[in-house]
Parts: structure tokens; sequence; C-alpha cells
């Protein structure tokens, strides 16, 4: 197994994590803590996963799209009214995006860490101190 470049300027980011697909779900998941984030899930509903977008302290988060057949757009627009930084990991063009969200940064799956890493360093992650 080669080695990952792990950015540490993503250290103690507070990452929201909704997706439905449980392996895809836990390599998110692990190659998020092996950077030092603080993940939030992974979520696979869209139930589950407004609570913690309503309540949960977080920095930033990562939505797939399509949830076991529900999108996950209520989630997007609690974050949005939080001000939370947030992006999709999909596979839909513009067609599949809702016109108020089409501005919101995508990550095409499939994706790998290290395109992961630069997704949320570059779009999501809070400029730091």
């Amino acid at each position: 197994m080669s080695q990952l470049k792990k950015p540490s300027s993503l250290q103690g980011l507070r990452v929201l994590v909704v997706e439905d697909m449980c392996l895809v779900a836990d390599v998110i998941a692990e190659n998020l803590r092996e950077t030092g984030c603080k993940v939030i899930g992974p979520l696979s509903r869209v139930q589950s996963a407004l609570v913690s977008a309503r309540d949960e302290n977080l920095d930033c988060a990562l939505l797939d799209v399509n949830l076991a057949g529900e999108y996950c757009f209520p989630v997007a627009e609690a974050l949005a009214a939080r001000s939370i930084p947030f992006g999709f990991l999909t596979g839909y063009g513009d067609d599949g995006i809702p016109n108020q969200f089409r501005s919101v940064p995508r990550l095409n799956k499939p994706f790998q860490p290290e395109e992961l890493f630069s997704f949320l360093e570059q779009r999501l992650a809070p400029t730091r101190a």
C-alpha cells in the first residue's frame, strides 16, 4: 500500500460525511480520520443527516446526492442556512442538481483519496489563521 499525502491543513477539521454506500462511506471516513479530521457520521439517510446538519458543530460537509433514492437537498439547505460549506459527492451533472445548488462544489465519483483531500483543502476547508 502506498503512502498517501496527508495534508496537515485538514487536521482537526470537523467533517459531516453523508453517504449511503457503506464501503464508500467507510473508506471516506477512514481517509479523513487518517488526516486528523473529526468525522461526524458517516450517515446514510436524509433524516439522520438533517439532525447533524442542524445541531452538530461542523466545519464542512460532504454529501452524496442520492441517498437510497432520497435526495440530500434538505440537508444542503440546512447547512446553507448555517453558512456551513458543503460539497456534493456525485456522478450527477447539472441536470441532476437543482438550480439553487448548481454552484456548490462537486467531486465526481469515483475519486481517489488525494482528490478528496484536495477538494476539501481548496473548496471547503475554512481559512485558518
